[in-house]
C-alpha cells in the first residue's frame, strides 16, 4: 500500500481512537471509536479497569490497518493522568496482548503538538506581524495558553484544569444557592494568578479555541476553515452559561452531563480571557494535539515543510530569560558545542538526532546561577526537572537533566541516581554530549569571548580543535585540559588545543 497512508492509534482516558490517514492530502480515509470508557474515581484508574476494553479495541484496530495493507502505524497515550512508572505497566501489558508499542505523551509533548496543529490553520498564513494571537486549547489535565505574533511562536503558559479541578467546582456548586458560574468564576480566577506573567496585546489580537467540539479529534485538515464568531454570539453563550438549568444547556448544545461540567470552567475562562487581551476575534477550530501528531508524521516523510523546529528553541530561550541566563557566554557555548557536533557527526561518532538536545543544553547550563553560584548545574538540572522543555519526551528531559548535572565534574559519575535509571545506549549518549559541553564551555572560561572561531579536524584518532584569539588562554587551556579526560574516554582519541593568533 502506498507510504502516504498512516495509521495513528491514540489513547486517552476516555476512549481509544484509530485514524487511517492520507498523509499527502491530510484527510481521514477511516476512523475507528473504542467504546467510551466508563469514568469514575481518579482518572489514573480508568485504564486499569478498562484494559480489557482497551485491548479488544486495539486488536480490532489492527484488523483494519491489515484490511488497508497499512505498515506504518503509531500508536501514543496521553501520559498527563498516569505516572510515569505505571506507564511503563500498562505499556507492557498492552504489548503482552495486542503486540503493540504505545508511546507516552507528556503535557509538555501534548501542548507541543496542540501548537503545530494551530500553526497548520488558514489563519496564520493571514496575520499581520504586528497582530497577536492567543491559542487556547483545554486537555484532560492541562489549560495551554500560547501566544504568537504575527507567525511567530512567542510563549506557552500552563495551568492545571483537569478533571479533578473540575470535579472539586462540581462539588462545590452543588448544593449551593449562589450561582455556580459565580463560584467557578472565583476558583478559576484563583487558578489564574499567572495571567500576570502574561503578554498583553499592544496592537489587534485574535484568540483560537481549540478542540471546541465534542468530537474534537476527528478534523485533522490543517486546511480546516474555522469558525468565527462574533462577541456578541459569544456574550449571548455565556449568559446562557450563566442564567439557564443544565437541561436546557445539554439540549440546546449537545452536551453530556461530563462535557458540560468540562464545558462551565471553560466559558468562564474564555470570558475572562476576553477581559485581558481583548481579541477582535474569536476562532473555534476542532483541531487538537493529533492534528499536530500528522502534521509531523507527515513533514518526516517530506509530504509538508517542517515548520516547527523553532518551537522548542523558542521555549528554550524563554527559561534562559526567565532565570538571567542566555547572554554572550551562552551564546558562544552553544556555537562552539554546536560546531564540534557536526564535525564529530560528520565523522559518525554521534547521532544526530541529538544535536538539538545538545543546543538546549547549552542555552540552558548557566541557569542555576539564578539559584546560586555554588553547584549551579544541579540547580540548572532541578529547574528543568521542574520546568519541563516544551516538545520533549520524557527520556529527553532525563537526558538533559544528567547533561546539566554533569557540567563541573571530572568524570561522569554513575553512581548519579538519574544517570544510572537510563538505557546504557542513552547513558552513552548523554556522556558524548555532557563531553562536548565541557569542551565548548571551557573556550570561554573567562567568561570574556576570547576567541573568535574555532576549527575541528579529526584524522589518525585526534581531534584538534585549532582557536583564533589574540589574547592569553592560560584560564581556558587550564580548564579545556581539565575536561578532556571525559571527551577522550567516550570518543577514543585524543584531544587537544592549538592557538592560532588573530588578527
Amino acid at each position: 500500500m502506498s507510504k502516504r497512508q498512516f495509521g495513528l492509534i491514540y489513547i486517552s482516558s476516555y476512549q481509544a481512537r484509530l485514524f487511517i490517514v492520507d498523509l499527502k492530502k491530510m484527510t481521514i480515509l477511516e476512523q475507528l471509536n473504542s467504546a467510551q470508557f466508563v469514568q469514575g474515581g481518579k482518572k489514573f484508574e480508568v485504564y486499569e479497569n478498562e484494559l480489557p476494553r482497551l485491548t479488544d479495541a486495539l486488536i480490532g484496530f489492527k484488523r483494519k490497518l491489515a484490511e488497508y495493507g497499512i505498515d506504518n502505524c503509531k500508536v501514543y497515550g496521553n501520559r498527563q493522568l498516569l505516572d510515569k512508572i505505571s506507564a511503563r505497566y500498562l505499556s507492557d501489558q498492552i504489548k503482552i496482548r495486542t503486540g503493540l508499542d504505545v508511546e507516552w505523551l507528556n503535557g509538555a509533548q501534548i501542548a507541543y503538538y496542540k501548537i503545530i496543529a494551530g500553526m497548520a490553520l488558514p489563519q496564520f498564513s493571514e496575520l499581520a506581524p504586528d497582530e497577536s494571537t492567543y491559542l487556547l486549547s483545554t486537555g484532560s489535565a492541562m489549560l495551554n495558553l500560547t501566544l504568537f505574533k504575527g507567525q511567530n511562536y512567542v510563549s506557552t503558559w500552563d495551568f492545571a484544569l483537569g478533571p479533578e479541578e473540575i470535579e472539586e467546582m462540581s462539588a462545590m456548586t452543588r448544593d449551593t444557592p449562589i450561582d455556580p458560574i459565580d463560584i467557578i468564576s472565583d476558583y478559576i480566577s484563583r487558578k489564574l494568578v499567572s495571567f500576570k506573567t502574561i503578554e498583553k496585546p499592544t496592537g489587534k489580537s485574535r484568540l483560537i479555541i481549540q478542540h471546541v467540539s465534542s468530537q474534537g479529534e476527528q478534523s485533522l485538515k490543517p486546511h480546516e476553515r474555522a469558525q468565527v464568531i462574533e462577541q456578541e454570539t459569544f456574550a449571548k453563550v455565556y449568559n446562557d452559561f450563566k442564567e439557564a438549568p443544565d437541561q436546557y444547556l445539554m439540549e440546546k448544545y449537545n452536551l453530556t452531563v461530563d462535557s458540560l461540567a468540562r464545558m462551565k470552567p471553560t466559558i468562564v475562562l474564555v470570558n475572562q480571557l476576553n477581559k485581558v487581551i481583548k481579541p477582535e476575534k474569536i476562532t473555534l477550530t476542532e483541531s487538537s494535539a493529533i492534528t499536530g501528531l500528522m502534521l509531523q508524521e507527515a513533514a518526516r516523510l517530506k509530504y509538508r515543510p517542517d515548520e516547527y523546529s523553532t518551537i522548542v528553541l523558542t521555549a528554550t530561550k524563554n527559561i534562559a530569560r526567565r532565570y538571567e541566563s542566555g547572554g554572550k557566554h551562552s551564546n558562544l557555548s552553544n556555537k562552539f558545542a554546536l560546531h564540534i557536533f557536526d564535525r564529530l557527526a560528520h565523522a559518525g561518532m554521534v547521532d544526530k538526532r541529538d544535536r538539538q538536545l545538545l543546543e538546549i543544553a547549552a542555552r540552558l547550563h548557566d541557569i542555576g546561577n539564578f539559584i546560586n553560584f555554588h553547584n549551579h548545574y544541579e540547580h540548572a538540572a532541578y529547574i528543568i526537572d521542574a520546568n519541563q522543555i516544551i516538545g520533549l519526551s520524557d527520556r529527553e528531559n532525563a537526558m538533559l537533566i544528567s547533561i546539566l548535572k554533569h557540567q563541573d565534574i571530572t568524570n561522569l559519575n554513575d553512581e548519579e541516581q538519574g544517570y544510572r535509571s537510563l538505557d546504557p545506549a542513552v547513558q552513552v549518549r548523554v556522556a558524548k554530549l555532557a563531553a562536548i559541553l565541557r569542551l565548548a564551555n571551557s573556550l570561554d572560561a573567562s567568561r570574556k569571548q576570547k576567541i573568535s572561531k574555532i576549527v575541528v579536524s579529526i584524522k589518525d584518532d585526534q581531534m584538534l580543535i585549532t582557536v583564533t584569539s589574540k589574547s592569553d588562554l592560560t584560564l581556558e587551556r587550564w580548564v579545556f585540559e581539565k575536561n578532556v579526560p571525559l571527551a577522550q574516554a567516550v570518543f577514543g582519541m585524543k584531544i587537544a588545543m592549538k592557538q592560532k593568533r588573530g588578527k
